[in-house]
């Protein structure tokens, strides 16, 4: 196998490494939407239901990429720092769902999210890689949404 044939293979392998992981630890909130979540009060822009797998399997892909470039990288002098960041958000990111589904615990959960969007933006900040900057925003963007929603749960229930 020459050299770019193994680049993309590692990089289809982080894609869907990441959403596979991400599609597992979502489908155990299966259970949970139909009973205890479907009776919070939740702010009027919760989106459908069905819109969160396609979301996150979109994000999980790009969070696969950018972990993808970001193992990739060698001669940044942070690079240490960054791989501490994204693999620190993205285990508070696989904690979340147990946390917030299976042991309804929506106020720690928010906590979790806060700091999951601190890590996130210092990411974006430091991380001087700007294929992995712009890529991570959309997934900012999600979990600050995220952030409101469960607070708003948290808030109000």
């Amino acid at each position: 196998m020459n050299a770019g044939n193994k680049t993309r293979l590692s990089l289809i392998i982080w894609t869907l490494g990441l959403i596979t992981i991400g599609g597992v630890i979502g489908s155990l909130t299966k259970p949970e939407i139909s009973t205890w979540y479907s009776t919070l009060n939740r702010s009027t822009l919760t989106p459908p239901n069905y819109v969160f797998p396609i979301a996150w399997t979109i994000l999980y892909g790009i969070i696969g990429a950018c972990g993808w470039l970001i193992w990739r990288e060698s001669l940044f002098t942070k690079i240490s720092v960054i791989k501490k960041l994204y693999v620190t958000q993205l285990i508070l990111n696989w904690s979340w769902t147990p946390l917030f589904f299976h042991y309804h615990l929506t106020g720690l959960s928010f906590i979790v999210l806060g700091a999951m969007d601190i890590l996130v933006v210092t990411l974006i900040w430091i991380a001087k890689m700007r294929a992995v900057s712009l890529l991570m925003i959309p997934y900012l963007l999600w979990i600050l949404f995220a952030s409101y929603l469960n607070f708003y749960i948290w808030w109000c229930n």
